[in-house]
């Protein structure tokens, strides 16, 4: 004990007050006397327009406010309505500005009582109310960090566009979306993010050169709804276990509640491909284990776009709007929503293209008819190009294989994904179709923007460039085929070296015209008729398959599908009965052949490595049609 003591001692010396210079009050006695801070007083907002009716907040700071304490002046052209206090520093007026109210700044002038005096706060200048010839509102105006909502925004004497008009609510709020009903109404959907500054924030709403600004309109409190995600970034390519932790949310997998998480369709969660594609409940489900705790795993493509992605957490509840007891994809709605906008980090990794790539090439004839003056268009093209698969998959399937039989039937269309392209390999300067005819040479080009390598014909192609079949005399005739050869290849080691594909390419048996429908000034058909197909020659398709489709939508947008495999006897009566399932309105046809092609691997000389390729050879027509209801049938005379 005896070497700390005078420690001890010490420290009781310095933690003794000081008298000697404390301030007095000229009495010797050492009290002081501590003058309270000013009251300060915060209006908002601050602008309005001609004949409008709206709320105006007054928050105060040092106030001690009781209801019938507050009254507030804006001139006699604005009439102050009500002043309601809902706290010792919070109240608000309910104030109708005159059609005929002078235009621009006046004062803002707020009385309340401070114990025996009346405080008499002012604002003039700028620092006003802003009288305006139209204006806005917002509903709500408060709003807490991380939360993700919808606002009403009214306006007076507005001339609102939907498509045009958008809105903007200051830093650290994230627009999604605008949607406008008439002139003077419209929604908006925001994020606020986590990290955005409490307080006032203006709100601007513009319709190109017209704008109208609803001065500190947003108040963003302090409390927050807010969601981490640990880890809070990964590599193209991997497959990860993630933990959400999140604040204030109420997060349920119980009955017809479900929490889901949307990373965007390049990082699939709790999913496999193609359900990840899926735009209607976009993201997948998580595995809750609290209100404010969840977790699971995420499968990030390899062709994800190296950057920051926005983490969306959301509770739907499924809800039967038809009422046909069968609960459909989009029938529920969003009771929470939060989204950490570049909250997660993609993270680039180079891809070895000897690893797993995978190569698209083709040849094909195009024939478009021109509406105009009903001659057809004709274009041969040649194309490769060499890539990294995307590890999950991502985008449409390919397209359907021709089939043995008749198929009659709607086809569901895939809606527009968040879906990154493969990364492209280069494999030398030249790649080669040779052929028993003929050679195509295709050269290597590089988009500067995007850095993609292709390989496209060095010289415009013709008919004369396609051969079909070597004898038309029997059913089969000797097929024209062709080798895909990289020749010398790439002088890179990491990616494509040359290699030889042989028979991997056929064209078609014989050439054919299509002479039924001629889709052009304005090809019309009445739905519920039969559309007759008609092409010439016939039964020559011995390795080839035959389709026919139609594309349209509806008033929604939503897209269908029409398609039929008729048989190769060069005639196919389309059936009216399945065609009056589509939408009446503009399509798109389309009518062609393609070759069933072999299967094949890239082989580097170490066994065959990445996809399963296969090449594409056809012929096809395309042109627009109308497709219109037939007339309605009248009742019968009594």
């Amino acid at each position: 004990m005896r070497p700390t003591l005078p420690l001890v001692i010490f420290a009781i010396a310095l933690s003794a007050p000081v008298l000697s210079g404390c301030p007095t009050d000229g009495t010797g006695t050492g009290t002081g006397t501590v003058e309270p801070a000013e009251p300060i007083v915060r209006v908002s907002p601050r602008v309005g327009g001609r004949g409008m009716d709206m709320d105006v907040r007054l928050r105060g700071v040092n106030t001690a406010w009781q209801a019938g304490d507050v009254s507030l002046e804006l001139g006699e052209d604005i009439t102050v309505n009500a002043v309601l206090v809902e706290g010792p520093n919070f109240a608000t007026a309910n104030v109708t500005i005159g059609e005929d109210a002078a235009l621009g700044y006046r004062p803002i002038t707020v009385n309340y009582p401070n114990g025996d005096t009346d405080i008499v706060h002012t604002l003039d200048s700028d620092e006003g109310f802003l009288v305006q010839t139209g204006g806005i509102t917002i509903t709500p105006d408060v709003v807490r960090l991380g939360e993700t909502m919808t606002i009403d925004i009214e306006g007076f004497n507005t001339n609102f566009q939907d498509g045009t008009t958008w809105a903007d609510f200051g830093e650290g709020v994230f627009v999604n979306w605008v949607t406008v009903f008439d002139d003077t109404t419209a929604i908006a959907s925001v994020s606020i993010d986590q990290r955005a500054l409490p307080g006032l924030h203006d709100v601007t709403v513009f319709n190109g050169p017209d704008g109208w600004t609803l001065q500190e309109g947003l108040f963003i409190d302090r409390s927050a709804v807010a969601i981490e995600i640990d880890p809070e970034n990964g590599n193209q390519g991997e497959s990860l276990f993630f933990t959400l932790r999140g604040r204030n949310t109420h997060w349920i997998d119980s009955g017809a509640r479900q929490t889901m998480l949307d990373l965007g369709t390049s990082i699939c969660v709790e999913e496999f491909w193609p359900d990840c594609q899926d735009t209607v409940r976009p993201g997948g489900p998580v595995d809750v284990q609290s209100a404010t705790q969840a977790g699971g795993r995420m499968d990030i493509s390899n062709g994800a776009i190296p950057g920051f992605y926005d983490v969306r957490v959301y509770v739907m509840e499924e809800q039967d709007f038809d009422g046909n007891f069968i609960i459909d994809p989009d029938e529920y709605i969003i009771v929470e929503e939060v989204i950490l906008h570049d909250g997660f980090e993609v993270r680039e990794v180079p891809v070895d293209c000897n690893d797993t790539p995978g190569v698209s090439f083709g040849f094909n004839i195009s024939r478009q008819f021109n509406n105009d003056n009903c001659t057809v268009n004709e274009s041969v093209s040649a194309s490769a190009i060499f890539y990294t698969p995307l590890d999950p998959p991502c985008g449409a399937p390919g397209p359907m294989p021709p089939a043995p039989y008749d198929v009659n039937g709607i086809l569901p269309l895939p809606g527009s994904a968040d879906c990154p392209s493969p990364r492209t390999c280069d494999a030398g300067p030249f790649v080669y179709l040779e052929g028993n005819v003929n050679t195509i040479t295709l050269e290597r080009q590089e988009n500067a923007f995007t850095g993609d390598i292709f390989y496209v014909p060095n010289r415009q192609l013709t008919l004369e460039d396609y051969p079909f079949s070597l004898d038309h005399q029997d059913d089969i005739g000797e097929r024209v085929h062709y080798d895909l050869v990289a020749d010398p290849g790439s002088d890179d080691p990491s990616q494509i070296p040359a290699f030889r594909a042989e028979d991997v390419l056929f064209t078609l048996p014989s050439d054919f015209e299509l002479t039924s429908p001629i889709l052009c000034e304005n090809y019309t058909h009445v739905t519920d008729t039969d559309l007759p197909l008609r092409w010439t020659p016939a039964s020559t398709y011995d390795v080839a398959g035959l389709s026919a489709n139609i594309t349209t939508s509806d008033s929604d947008g939503n897209a269908f599908q029409l398609i039929v495999f008729p048989w190769d006897d060069g005639a196919f009566d389309w059936d009216g009965d399945v065609l009056s399932a589509l939408p009446p309105g503009g399509g798109n046809f389309g009518f062609g052949a393609g070759v069933g092609q072999p299967k094949w691997f890239l082989d580097f000389g170490q066994g065959p490595v990445g996809l399963e390729n296969q090449g594409r050879s056809g012929l096809g027509y395309s042109g627009i049609i109308t497709l219109q209801a037939p007339p309605e049938e009248e009742e019968p005379a009594e």
